[in-house]
């Protein structure tokens, strides 16, 4: 089992009033954390707690809590590898950890990953629509459905993403099947791994800064992309800024989108190259349903 700090275990056991336990890459089999990686603490609360969500330093380490407000399948994925520190006779989370894993993970990891790569496909109207009023709102949507179409195949192989990791994650794959390989790199033209440079990543880390003045997460995005920027992991900083910016955009709505594409333009860095976006939604279509019938 992996080591969790003791000062970690007490400060969960002193100051959490639920159910808690490390999760993630930091509580993963093998050795898949780096450095930078914080700690994720699932909370589970008896209901919907958005004031649990906070981002902490403890004795130099990063804590970060997620509140769960219900287990299922759809969640166990998250929490499957879960280190549990702070359990409740009334929440009895062993015991539902217990029987959900008596399903077959496999199982569900590869229904997620098919759920993902619908979602993928779900984006096609959004995109087309807005091909030709705002190129730039249509590329942030193929941009989302490329990052859902690569989760989602790491989903059916039997890999749960972690955001920091799954390019690494992407590149370990070994994908027998030519139309999946020729899928996943289409997928990663549409999020631009290509123009990955310091250049590029300089200006997204800038206008995370301005677009998310006071959200608590942004110092823990901008020190995982700066640690990977130090250990030359171009492509996977990249990558990863992409990921963590367009699902900060996806809680909010799209007059807010609209209003702000200029800096979106910058952190997710979009293209407006509206007969590229097409040929690459294309190609990302006929991959996702590809993938689907596998």
């Amino acid at each position: 089992m992996t080591s969790i700090p003791m000062s970690i275990i007490e400060y969960i056991n002193d100051n959490s009033k639920y159910p808690a336990g490390v999760i993630g890459c930091r509580a993963a089999e093998g050795n898949l954390s780096y450095s930078c990686c914080e700690y994720d603490v699932a909370v589970f609360c008896d209901k919907n707690r958005p004031d649990l969500d906070k981002v902490i330093t403890l004795n130099g380490v990063t804590l970060e809590f997620i509140p769960f407000f219900k287990i299922s399948e759809t969640n166990y994925i998250h929490i499957r590898n879960m280190i549990l520190i702070k359990d409740y006779d009334s929440f009895l989370i062993s015991s539902l950890l217990t029987k959900l894993r008596e399903k077959k993970y496999e199982g569900m990891l590869k229904n997620y990953g098919k759920r993902k790569i619908i979602e993928s496909l779900f984006l096609n109207q959004a995109i087309i629509d807005n091909l030709s009023e705002c190129p730039l709102l249509s590329s942030l949507w193929l941009k989302l459905a490329a990052y859902y179409f690569v989760e989602g195949i790491l989903g059916l192989n039997g890999i749960k993403s972690s955001p920091v990791h799954e390019l690494d994650q992407i590149r370990d794959l070994d994908l027998k099947d030519p139309d999946i390989a020729t899928g996943i790199n289409c997928a990663l033209d549409c999020i631009g791994i290509e123009r990955a440079g310091r250049s590029a990543i300089s200006r997204s880390l800038s206008a995370i800064r301005d677009l998310d003045k006071d959200r608590v997460h942004k110092n823990l995005w901008l020190a995982k992309s700066q640690w990977l920027l130090s250990q030359g992991k171009f492509a996977d900083c990249y990558h990863y800024i992409g990921k963590v910016g367009i699902t900060y955009l996806l809680a909010k709505e799209e007059r807010f989108l609209r209003r702000n594409i200029k800096v979106i333009e910058t952190l997710l860095d979009l293209t407006s190259d509206s007969q590229t976006n097409h040929i690459l939604h294309t190609q990302l279509v006929k991959a996702s349903k590809d993938a689907l019938r596998t």
